[in-house]
């Protein structure tokens, strides 16, 4: 879990009771703390566009391919 609900101490314990047999962390247990996780995928989508790499999974989103997303314009 990430971002303000993971600091969620009711949220927190329903997701648990509401998923039995499964372990719901917060995404820091894989080394990333929830408040750093929408600034880290921003920083890698910038990085994809600087490589001119996909930022996107077609089989996820239900785009017809693979795409750069954003753009850069120079000052």
């Amino acid at each position: 879990v990430c971002g303000g609900g993971a600091l969620n101490l009711h949220l927190m314990q329903q997701l648990r009771a509401g998923l039995p047999g499964r372990n719901v962390v917060e995404s820091s247990a894989a080394g990333l703390p929830p408040l750093q996780v929408e600034a880290a995928a921003f920083a890698w989508l910038a990085q994809q566009t600087l490589n001119r790499q996909a930022g996107n999974w077609p089989a996820v989103t239900g785009a017809r391919g693979a795409r750069v997303l954003g753009a850069i314009y120079p000052a």
